[in-house]
């Protein structure tokens, strides 16, 4: 089935449901969302549900998982943010598999905020060279190894304000570049394998009204990370990540999300940690590291459109570029769009499942079924 296909589907069940009776199906709704989260009147304090991940690709063959996720908050404590608990597991038709559990905490009146991820990757991707003009002739397939732990602490200082340390070790190695590829013989930083340790700070400014679906406010989060052979790494290298966005509440409940985006990394850097463009979060439609570089860059904006009870629409446009200089940054820019169908899982913190379609320059499309909101 082509994504063409698929998204008339999801447009035409949207469309249709509008046409079936919105008071019986309403009432179905709200029972079953009583069943996740209890009734107005002894609302559940915790959510658990579980989401299929699923695609086909070329370098994959099938791929199917999982994406268990509970969410859980202080009883009879509406100040207190969500707390969230998340396991991804996927596995591939060509025996790639990787694990990914992660936990974003808060404690009681939001005090502090824990944040901690670990990646286990047996994967391949695709590699097409370094810089914003690699030619679609260099595309080479290569498999790695990766084993990630990131964690985060910070604390409230100030209403809204976060400040804390984070630090992260990345251990990469196991490349296997497919076929009659150039790189096979070119030299690559950490081509060999490499590991990377870095400590670093946090300041992270926060006033969005909510987490998951943030109707306005704004987040502003700059993070920085220094991986150097004091903490134990085989590279030197620092980066410095800007994450700032703005929220805008709409007429009828709709909203305008603004966000920009930047990796900025300085020393001698891993290829396979080099700054991209193309994700599920920004530039969807790129595959993530179609193009790399020192630094990367990307602003998007995105309307999201209630159409009817749990559906909604959002359409969204931006662009990106990926440089060896921050000055060449917003030269030779990537342009991209899209729209996506959205429906709610957890109303009480409207947690939406996702599916969006994303496009680049000269036709490059990306397809992604997944949890919450891009940014």
């Amino acid at each position: 089935m082509t994504k063409k296909n698929i998204l008339f589907i999801l447009f035409f069940i949207t469309f249709s449901s509008l046409a079936f009776g919105q008071s019986k199906l309403e009432k179905m709704l709200d029972k079953m969302y009583d069943k996740i989260e209890g009734d107005s009147a002894k609302p559940k304090k915790n959510s658990f549900f579980a989401v299929p991940i699923w695609g086909v690709s070329p370098e994959t063959g099938w791929q199917l998982g999982m994406s268990l996720v509970y969410l859980y908050r202080y009883k009879n404590d509406s100040n207190t943010r969500p707390s969230l608990i998340r396991l991804n597991a996927q596995t591939t038709e060509l025996d790639q598999y990787s694990i990914r559990p992660y936990i974003d905490l808060f404690t009681k009146n939001n005090k502090y905020n824990i944040k901690a991820s670990y990646t286990f990757k047996k994967f391949n991707e695709y590699y097409w060279g370094i810089g914003n003009e690699t030619p679609n002739s260099n595309k080479a397939l290569y498999d790695f190894s990766q084993n990630r732990l990131q964690l985060r602490f910070t604390k409230q200082v100030v209403k809204g304000l976060y400040i804390g340390l984070q630090s992260e070790q990345n251990l990469t190695n196991g490349f296997n570049f497919k076929g009659d590829s150039l790189f096979e013989k070119k030299e690559l930083v950490g081509k060999n394998g490499s590991f990377t340790s870095g400590i670093g700070l946090v300041v992270s400014f926060d006033t969005r009204n909510q987490i998951y679906y943030p109707t306005k406010g704004h987040f502003i989060d700059i993070t920085t990370l220094f991986n150097q052979a004091i903490f134990g790494s085989d590279f030197n290298f620092n980066n410095l990540t800007i994450d700032a966005r703005k929220y805008f509440k709409l007429w009828n409940e709709n909203v305008l999300a603004l966000q920009g985006f930047a990796n900025l990394n300085d020393g001698n850097i891993p290829f396979k940690q080099l700054a991209t463009i193309g994700s599920e979060s920004y530039m969807r439609g790129y595959y993530n590291g179609r193009f790399r570089d020192n630094h990367a860059m990307a602003f998007q904006a995105e309307l999201r459109k209630k159409v009817w009870g749990p559906i909604s629409l959002t359409f969204f446009g931006g662009f990106g570029n990926v440089a060896s200089q921050t000055s060449l940054l917003f030269t030779n820019l990537k342009p991209n769009y899209g729209m996506g169908f959205r429906a709610i899982a957890i109303r009480r913190d409207h947690v939406n499942i996702r599916i969006d379609y994303g496009r680049g320059e000269n036709g490059i499309q990306g397809f992604y079924f997944t949890m919450n909101e891009a940014f």
